[in-house]
């Protein structure tokens, strides 16, 4: 009779660090991708402008 490997179940913390370093890459995509205008960043450039 062949014996059965029991199926080791994934931890919750592995899901847990791959979604995370998903949701960082995907944000470093879109930070260095867009547009600067569609990224809302107010600098002190504006601020300087006013005077």
């Amino acid at each position: 009779m062949p014996q059965v490997l029991p199926t080791r179940a994934t931890p919750v913390r592995a899901y847990g660090a791959i979604a995370l370093f998903v949701v960082v890459y995907l944000v470093m995509l879109a930070v260095v991708f867009l547009p600067r205008e569609m990224i809302s960043a107010q600098t002190g450039a504006i601020f300087a402008e006013d005077n």
